[in-house]
């Protein structure tokens, strides 16, 4: 049995007992079931694949409705589907009062940085020591970056050393210069 099979069967099973919570009961039962996933899998690889999967299963199951809480953005924001990260992180990006009508409008005329932002809006993974942090790469320049944490976790304190995977795969190591919500700003390694 592949990945997105036992992810769907396992859907399927939890179903019944997922249907009728609301979303806070919803994630209260995921993350006893993922608790358990971890520890039953072999290895980090299959369980990201697998609880992910599963996830995505559970919400399609679910008719996708579209995020109203915090704890379904947070369910949301553990899927294997880019659409229901992507949902999650509006929803997150919409409650912060950030506000900007535009990608384009927070990168204005007006810009002082050293070198000129590109809005990338990726989802990509940081390490910072031995954890892993799930995000999204909000914008990017030659200097740093600005990342949004996803699933209600809170993003790296200042001063703390990361490393981000960006565009075409690249590790990149960097020290966060400022964190305020689920919001981080990055300083490359080697540029000042």
């Amino acid at each position: 049995m592949n990945h997105n099979e036992l992810a769907q069967e396992l859907a399927e099973f939890w179903l019944p007992t997922l249907v009728d919570r609301d979303w806070e009961g919803r994630l209260e039962v995921l993350n006893e079931i993922h608790a358990q996933l971890y520890q039953d899998l072999p290895t980090q690889e299959e369980y990201d694949s697998i609880a992910s999967r599963f996830v995505a299963a559970v919400i399609e199951h679910l008719g996708t409705p579209p995020i109203c809480d915090k704890a379904q953005a947070q369910i949301y924001a553990t899927s294997a589907e880019q659409g229901h990260w992507s949902a999650a992180f509006a929803w997150q990006y919409a409650r912060q009062g950030d506000t900007a009508s535009s990608p384009q409008d927070s990168v204005g005329k007006n810009e002082r940085r050293r070198w000129p932002r590109q809005w990338v809006d990726k989802l990509t993974q940081a390490w910072v020591e031995d954890a892993t942090i799930r995000c999204r790469l909000i914008d990017l320049s030659k200097g740093g970056a600005r990342i949004a944490t996803l699933g209600g976790a809170n993003p790296p304190a200042p001063g703390s050393a990361i490393h981000i995977c960006v565009p075409e795969d690249q590790i990149r190591e960097a020290v966060v210069v400022f964190s305020k919500h689920d919001r981080a700003g990055l300083q490359f390694a080697g540029t000042s």
